[in-house]
């Protein structure tokens, strides 16, 4: 598609037809014929065969955003041999690329909010926040631990709920605004904020310790 503007880089190129969520998210929720549930936020559930594409991306934005979805990829697969505290009810990581996690988090919250897919029509990150995440993600610049912080939360026995693609919605988290997307057995809590969340809540972002 030639004469588009790369909604990241914002310079003129061909783009590529981008997927709004990376596939590997999908991989585990598909059916033996390549199939899931789509339950978009106020429309009735079908099945779906591949993850949601937009034009969005130049090949060179779509290049630099894979590498951070490589790693996280690679890290969520091995979510399973993550330490367990003392309690039971976490796990983690001491041993996080803090860079590339952090960038691949905002990389996903900033495309929800850029799409025009009804898929992540909820996600509406306003001028402000749009603009300067996309600044961030230019600059592979992750930011501090709390910007744009996120927390993951887990469903051990999901069945069903983790074979289904469901459509981010906005929520209020301590106060503040913020997203929910479900990935599988996976649920992120993104905060789009001014203002930080409260310090408890901080310990479960991806820290720059490395620690998740």
């Amino acid at each position: 598609m030639g004469g588009e503007f790369c909604r990241l880089c914002q310079r003129e190129s061909d783009l590529r037809n981008s997927h709004i969520l990376p596939e590997f998210f999908y991989l585990p929720l598909y059916d033996d014929l390549h199939r899931t549930i789509s339950v978009p936020s106020d429309e009735k559930e079908s099945l779906v065969q591949k993850g949601f594409r937009e034009y969005l991306l130049c090949q060179e934005c779509e290049t630099q955003l894979s590498k951070y979805e490589g790693y996280a990829a690679r890290l969520i697969q091995n979510i399973d041999n993550f330490q367990k505290d003392s309690s039971g009810l976490f796990v983690y990581s001491n041993n996080m690329d803090y860079r590339k996690f952090k960038l691949f988090q905002l990389s996903i919250l900033w495309r929800a909010g850029v799409s025009r897919h009804k898929m992540f029509s909820q996600v509406k990150l306003g001028s402000k926040h749009e603009e300067r995440i996309r600044c961030m993600l230019v600059e592979e610049n992750p930011g501090r631990f709390f910007d744009y912080g996120c927390f993951i939360t887990m469903f051990p026995n999901a069945q069903k709920i983790d074979k289904i693609i469901w459509s981010p919605v906005e929520i209020r988290l301590d106060g503040h605004n913020g997203y929910k997307l479900m990935t599988g057995n996976l649920m992120w809590y993104f905060f789009v904020t001014s203002h930080m969340p409260n310090t408890e809540i901080q310990s479960f972002f991806v820290q720059e310790s490395g620690r998740l």
